[in-house]
């Protein structure tokens, strides 16, 4: 009974920590997030008409036009109070998951941001999934070949260097109706730069084939497979484990980038056009979300990697 109290509290405790940290990333995106808006050149006000198309021409007839329509839409979606209590509203909605109107159509935020939210999240996960796995097998290979970790070193420098956008152009010159139509190309095509930095941390794996280590354990019997599952992924698990997190924050990032340069439909598209007319509750609801998503993906890593320490130590 005692052990099974433990294991609840145990549970209960990484529960909440995990919720802590989810809220907590959600709550600084917003925080920041508005005041940048707030030290923005022009009011929130002349921000959120000009987002709706509904700002004169600064050179017009009517000079006091300008000033209506910013006092108008100021009282439509209160923005009228000062920056700090537009901060509180600002977080007092965030607080309560409720971002409030979009600035360009007077549509819930919410339901802007979630239009194909799923979409995007699918195609990021798994394209932070290739990339763990690129990152995983890749320098495993290429330490049993002379000159292998040059050759992955040289390939996880191109991948970053090489911006997303040009990757999807290439796929567009090269096969068009793949790059258009086929998922795993659009996960390969978001996971490349994710792959780069995967690529880098898993060469640590293979650096500990040449260890002391590892020729101990060889001398004892244990295969080459054996070493890796059992020894070599428990010693970097630790410090992999935030990788996770950080993958799918540049997955998701480089999904914005491909569905803008191939014209998906998905969660990227409405960041970006967002961002272009200034529409502050979504793009901030979409960023918080974001932030959100990594923060829960590297805790549940974070929770993994500490219940198989636990379980190897019971």
């Amino acid at each position: 009974m005692a052990v099974v109290a433990s294991a609840a509290m145990t549970a209960a405790r990484a529960a909440v920590g995990l919720a802590t940290r989810i809220a907590v990333a959600w709550l600084a995106t917003w925080a920041l997030g508005w005041g940048l808006v707030e030290l923005g050149r022009d009011p929130p006000a002349r921000q959120a008409a000009r987002a709706a198309a509904r700002l004169p021409p600064e050179d017009g007839p009517d000079r006091g036009a300008r000033a209506a329509v910013e006092a108008a839409v100021a009282r439509e979606l209160g923005l009228a109070a000062t920056a700090s209590a537009r901060w509180g509203r600002a977080m007092l909605g965030a607080a309560t998951v409720t971002p409030g109107p979009s600035w360009r159509d007077r549509r819930p935020a919410g339901q802007v941001a979630r239009a194909g939210a799923g979409a995007t999240v699918i195609r990021a996960t798994l394209a932070a999934a290739l990339a763990i796995a690129i990152g995983a097998a890749v320098p495993l290979a290429a330490a049993r070949r002379r000159r292998g970790g040059a050759a992955v070193a040289t390939a996880a420098a191109i991948a970053v260097a090489v911006p997303t956008v040009w990757w999807c152009v290439l796929a567009l010159a090269t096969a068009p109706q793949v790059a258009l139509t086929s998922t795993a190309a659009i996960a390969i095509l978001a996971a490349a730069p994710a792959a780069a930095i995967a690529l880098h941390v898993g060469r640590a794996v293979a650096d500990l084939d040449r260890s002391p280590l590892a020729v101990a354990i060889a001398a004892r019997g244990a295969s080459r497979r054996r070493w890796h599952v059992h020894h070599a992924a428990r010693l970097v698990a630790p410090g992999l484990a935030p990788l996770v997190g950080s993958t799918l924050g540049f997955t998701l990032a480089a999904s914005a980038v491909v569905e803008r340069a191939l014209a998906l439909p998905g969660a990227g598209r409405t960041l970006v056009a967002a961002a272009a007319v200034g529409d502050a509750p979504v793009v901030l609801t979409l960023a918080a979300a974001c932030a959100a998503l990594v923060a829960a993906a590297a805790g549940v890593a974070q929770l993994a990697v500490a219940a198989r320490a636990d379980d190897e130590a019971g």
